[in-house]
C-alpha cells in the first residue's frame, strides 16, 4: 500500500465523520444544506486524490483527472456560498461569477488540454500535467474564494454578538491555514518549477484543518446546532408575550419573565415544579382550544411583610388571551405551549366601544323616529288623485326626503330629494331640508323659489353634502303640474301605456353658490301617473359588479307599467333587489302621483 495515502484517507475520515454528524441533525436550514453540499464536494475531491495516488493503470488516469475535476472546481464557489448564507448576506456579482466560471471550465477541461494536458507518474502517485489555463483556474476557483470568504467572515462579524464572532474567527482561521497549506504545496511549487511538483500536493488533504475548526465550532459554540434550544429560549425570554411550556402532566418545563408577571407570580418565589393555570385564570379549561380569553383571578392580599406587599399584583380586573398548541418534547411525549397576551386595555376599549355603540344605536332609533315624523307617510285624500310611496333607508336613518303638504286652496306641494351619502350626517341634512320645505310650502309660490329658499337657508350650515331634488306643485282643479329640477334625474310620466321623461334640468343644491333653476309645467290627464324614485333604486350592482343604471330601470318601468300603482312600486323594488342580490347601496324611496278624475 502507498504510505502517502494515509494523509488523504485521514482527511476523508474526518470530513465524512463531520458530514455524517451534521446530516444526523436533520436540519432544514439553508446554511445546513449548503454546508452539506460543500462537504460532499470536498469528500469527492479527497476521494479523487486517493485515486490519483493509488497507481491505477496509466491510460485511465487522464480521464480520471478530467472527470474528477468537477469536485475541486466546485469546492471554492460552494464554500463561498456557504459563507454567504452563514452570514445572512445576499449573493453578489462575485458569487454569481464564480458559479458561472466553475460550470464553464468543467466542459473545457473534458474536451480540451487547456486545463489538464496529461498525467505524469511520481513516487507518491500520479500528478496532472497542467495546461496553459490551469494556474489561472486554480487561482480563481480554489484560491480566491477562501480569501474572499475570510475577509467576509472577519469584516461582517465585527458588530455581532461574541459567540457568533468566535464562530466566524474560528472558521476564518481554519480556512486560512487550509488555503496557505494548499497554496504552498500545490500552486506555488508549480509556478516556481514551471508546472512540476517534487513533493505530494496537500491542497485537498489540508481540508482536514478546516474540518477540525468547523467541528470545534460545532462542539464549543453550537455552530449549525439545529434544535436551537438555547437560541429559542433566549428569544422567548425577550418576548413581551408570556410563554409557558408544560409537559403532558403539567410539569413546568419553561416560562419566561413575562408569563410570571402576567400570572402575578412573585419574582422572589421559587419556580414551581408543576403549574395549574386554573389557579390563575377564571374558567380555564383543559379541553383542547386554540385561543381563548380568560379573566385573571384576583390575588388575595396577605399583609405579612412590606416586601410581599410590594410584589402583590393589582386587584383590578386583568384579562389574558391564551393561545395553546401541542409540541413534541422527546420521543412520543407531547408538551403544551401556552402564549399569553395581556388584553386588558383592548378589553376595556372594547367594552367602551360597545357602550358607545349601544348609545349610538339608541340615538339612531330616536333619530329614526324623528325622521319618520318629518317624512310624509299619510298623504292627502282626494277623489281626483291618489298618492303611493315607498321609503327604506340604507341604515337606521337615511338621506332621502319625501314630504308632501296640502295648501288651503287644495294644491299639493311635494319635495322629493336625495342628500349625498347616507347615515347620520345625511339624515341630519335631510331633516333640515324637510323643515325648510314645511316653512316654504305654506307661501304658495313657484317650485323654483322653494328650491332656492332651501339652498339659501342651508348653504351656510351644510358644507360636506349636496342635495339633488325635485319640487312639484299640483293643482287638482286645473290638473296642471308645475315642477323644478335641482340636479335630480328625470321623473317619469306614465300615460296610455307609454313611459315619458318629465323634461327639465337644474343645478344641484349646496354645490356651488346659487344654482341655475327653472320652472316647468305639464298638463295632466285622468289616468296619468307621475313616478319619482331615488338613485338607490338603480345603483345596485349585479353579480359581476356592474351597476343596473337608470336606462335599465326605465325599461323595467315600461314593461311593468300595466300594473296598478301600488303593485308597480313593489315590483320595481323587487326587481332592484333581485338585480343586486338583495344588497342595497343607498337609501330607497319611490313616489307615485296618480290622476283619477
Amino acid at each position: 500500500m502507498n504510505p502517502y495515502l494515509i494523509v488523504p484517507l485521514f482527511a476523508l475520515f474526518i470530513n465524512l465523520w463531520l458530514f455524517t454528524y451534521v446530516l444526523a441533525l436533520k436540519g432544514k436550514h439553508r446554511v445546513v444544506h449548503l454546508y452539506l453540499m460543500y462537504s460532499g464536494a470536498l469528500s469527492l475531491w479527497i476521494i479523487s486524490i486517493i485515486l490519483y495516488w493509488s497507481f491505477l493503470p496509466p491510460h485511465w488516469m487522464t480521464w480520471i483527472f478530467k472527470i474528477s475535476s468537477i469536485s475541486w472546481l466546485l469546492v471554492g464557489p460552494l464554500f463561498l456560498e456557504f459563507v454567504f448564507a452563514f452570514l445572512s448576506k445576499n449573493p453578489n456579482i462575485v458569487l454569481y461569477l464564480l458559479r458561472g466560471l466553475a460550470l464553464a471550465i468543467f466542459p473545457i477541461t473534458l474536451t480540451t488540454d487547456w486545463i489538464i494536458a496529461g498525467v505524469e507518474r511520481k513516487y507518491w502517485g500520479d500528478m496532472l500535467i497542467q495546461g496553459p489555463l490551469y494556474v489561472y483556474g486554480i487561482n480563481i476557483l480554489i484560491v480566491s474564494p477562501p480569501i474572499y470568504a475570510i475577509f467576509l467572515l472577519i469584516f461582517e462579524s465585527r458588530k455581532e454578538e461574541i459567540g457568533f464572532r468566535k464562530q466566524c474567527y474560528l472558521l476564518a482561521f481554519g480556512t486560512f491555514l487550509t488555503s496557505v497549506l494548499g497554496f504552498l504545496t500545490t500552486v506555488l511549487p508549480r509556478i516556481l518549477s514551471q508546472g512540476d511538483l517534487h513533493y505530494p500536493p496537500l491542497s485537498g488533504s489540508a481540508s482536514v484543518i478546516q474540518s477540525a475548526c468547523i467541528f470545534i465550532a460545532i462542539a464549543k459554540y453550537g455552530f449549525l446546532e439545529i434544535r436551537l434550544e438555547k437560541i429559542a429560549l433566549q428569544l422567548y425570554a425577550k418576548l413581551r408575550e408570556g410563554v409557558i411550556l408544560l409537559s403532558a402532566s403539567d410539569d413546568l418545563l419553561y416560562w419566561n419573565e413575562s408569563a410570571r408577571d402576567m400570572l402575578g407570580f412573585p419574582k422572589i418565589a421559587a419556580t414551581p415544579e408543576k403549574l395549574d393555570l386554573g389557579k390563575f385564570l377564571e374558567g380555564f379549561t383543559r379541553r383542547p382550544f386554540s385561543r381563548m380569553e380568560f379573566k385573571k383571578r384576583s390575588s388575595e392580599i396577605h399583609p405579612i411583610t412590606s416586601e410581599e406587599e410590594a410584589i402583590l399584583p393589582s386587584t383590578e380586573s386583568v384579562y389574558l388571551e391564551v393561545s395553546k398548541s401541542e409540541i413534541p418534547i422527546s420521543g412520543r411525549d407531547l408538551g403544551k405551549v401556552y402564549v399569553l397576551r395581556d388584553i386588558t386595555e383592548r378589553k376595556e376599549a372594547s367594552e367602551r366601544i360597545n357602550m358607545l355603540y349601544s348609545r349610538v344605536i339608541r340615538d339612531l332609533d330616536i333619530a329614526r323616529e324623528v325622521q319618520n315624523t318629518i317624512t310624509t307617510r299619510d298623504f292627502p285624500n282626494s277623489n281626483e288623485f291618489k298618492i303611493f310611496s315607498y321609503f327604506r333607508p340604507y341604515d337606521r336613518v337615511g338621506g332621502d326626503v319625501l314630504n308632501c303638504s296640502e295648501s288651503s286652496d287644495g294644491k299639493i306641494d311635494i319635495l322629493f330629494a336625495d342628500v349625498s351619502g347616507h347615515g347620520i350626517s345625511s339624515a341630519m341634512v335631510a331633516a333640515m331640508a324637510s323643515i325648510s320645505f314645511n316653512v316654504f310650502s305654506r307661501k304658495g309660490t313657484k317650485p323654483k323659489e322653494g328650491l332656492l329658499f332651501t339652498n339659501d337657508l342651508l348653504s351656510s350650515v351644510v358644507t360636506q353634502h349636496f342635495i339633488s331634488a325635485m319640487y312639484l306643485r299640483y293643482d287638482p282643479d286645473t290638473k296642471v303640474l308645475e315642477y323644478s329640477y335641482a340636479g335630480h334625474h328625470a321623473g317619469l310620466l306614465l300615460r296610455n301605456g307609454e313611459t315619458i321623461d318629465l323634461q327639465g334640468k337644474g343645478g344641484v343644491l349646496l354645490a356651488v353658490g346659487t344654482p341655475i333653476l327653472e320652472d316647468f309645467q305639464i298638463q295632466l290627464r285622468p289616468g296619468d301617473r307621475v313616478l319619482l324614485y331615488s338613485d338607490g333604486l338603480f345603483e345596485v350592482r349585479g353579480s359581476k359588479g356592474i351597476p343596473m343604471g337608470n336606462a335599465t330601470l326605465v325599461e323595467a318601468v315600461k314593461k311593468l307599467s300595466y300594473q296598478d300603482s301600488d303593485s308597480l312600486i313593489r315590483s320595481l323594488v323587487s326587481y332592484s333587489e333581485s338585480f343586486g342580490d338583495g344588497i342595497m347601496t343607498d337609501d330607497l324611496t319611490l313616489f307615485c302621483l296618480e290622476i283619477t278624475a
